[in-house]
Protein backbone atom coordinates (compact mmCIF):
# COMPACT_ATOMS: atom_id res chain seq x y z
CA UNK A 1 0.00 0.00 0.00
CA UNK A 2 2.80 2.22 0.82
CA UNK A 3 4.25 1.84 -2.76
CA UNK A 4 1.15 2.63 -4.39
CA UNK A 5 0.33 5.62 -2.63
CA UNK A 6 3.93 7.02 -2.98
CA UNK A 7 3.97 6.33 -6.42
CA UNK A 8 0.46 7.97 -6.99
CA UNK A 9 1.60 10.78 -5.22
CA UNK A 10 4.73 11.23 -7.32
CA UNK A 11 3.10 10.91 -10.53
CA UNK A 12 0.46 13.28 -9.79
CA UNK A 13 3.01 15.74 -8.59
CA UNK A 14 5.13 15.30 -11.62
CA UNK A 15 2.06 15.90 -13.53
CA UNK A 16 0.84 19.43 -11.72
CA UNK A 17 4.50 20.67 -11.98
CA UNK A 18 4.99 19.43 -14.90
CA UNK A 19 1.53 20.83 -16.47
CA UNK A 20 1.98 24.38 -14.80
CA UNK A 21 5.42 25.36 -16.07
CA UNK A 22 4.10 23.86 -19.97
CA UNK A 23 0.87 26.45 -19.45
CA UNK A 24 3.18 29.19 -18.20
CA UNK A 25 5.71 28.76 -20.87
CA UNK A 26 8.22 30.11 -18.99
CA UNK A 27 11.02 27.49 -18.71
CA UNK A 28 12.29 25.44 -21.68
CA UNK A 29 11.19 21.74 -21.31
CA UNK A 30 14.34 20.45 -20.36
CA UNK A 31 14.12 22.47 -16.92
CA UNK A 32 10.53 21.94 -16.88
CA UNK A 33 10.76 18.39 -16.45
CA UNK A 34 14.07 18.42 -14.12
CA UNK A 35 11.84 20.27 -12.09
CA UNK A 36 8.83 18.74 -12.41
CA UNK A 37 10.79 15.24 -11.44
CA UNK A 38 13.15 16.20 -8.71
CA UNK A 39 9.18 17.83 -7.09
CA UNK A 40 7.94 13.81 -7.65
CA UNK A 41 10.64 12.32 -5.87
CA UNK A 42 10.78 14.86 -3.22
CA UNK A 43 6.83 14.44 -2.58
CA UNK A 44 7.55 10.43 -2.84
CA UNK A 45 10.00 10.51 -0.11
CA UNK A 46 7.69 12.74 2.11
CA UNK A 47 5.02 10.22 1.77
CA UNK A 48 6.66 7.72 2.47
CA UNK A 49 8.16 9.22 5.62
CA UNK A 50 4.75 9.95 6.61
CA UNK A 51 3.94 6.12 6.65
CA UNK A 52 7.09 5.17 8.55
CA UNK A 53 6.24 7.52 11.13
CA UNK A 54 2.96 6.57 11.38
CA UNK A 55 4.05 3.07 11.78
CA UNK A 56 6.80 3.50 14.15
CA UNK A 57 4.09 5.48 16.23
CA UNK A 58 1.77 2.76 16.37
CA UNK A 59 4.25 0.30 17.24
CA UNK A 60 5.38 2.45 20.29
CA UNK A 61 1.18 2.34 21.04
CA UNK A 62 0.52 -1.07 20.99
CA UNK A 63 4.16 -2.18 22.63
CA UNK A 64 5.74 0.75 24.18
CA UNK A 65 8.46 2.86 24.13
CA UNK A 66 11.17 0.14 24.16
CA UNK A 67 9.66 -2.21 21.69
CA UNK A 68 13.20 -2.00 19.31
CA UNK A 69 15.58 -2.69 22.33
CA UNK A 70 13.99 -6.42 22.69
CA UNK A 71 14.91 -6.85 18.99
CA UNK A 72 18.27 -5.18 19.40
CA UNK A 73 18.67 -7.86 22.54
CA UNK A 74 17.92 -10.59 20.62
CA UNK A 75 19.99 -9.91 17.34
CA UNK A 76 22.75 -8.55 19.43
CA UNK A 77 23.68 -11.54 21.44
Amino acid sequence: MVKTVRSAVMVLTFLVVAGCSILWDFMNSYVAAGLALAASITAGFCVERVFIKRSHREMIRRHGADWHSAEDQQHGG
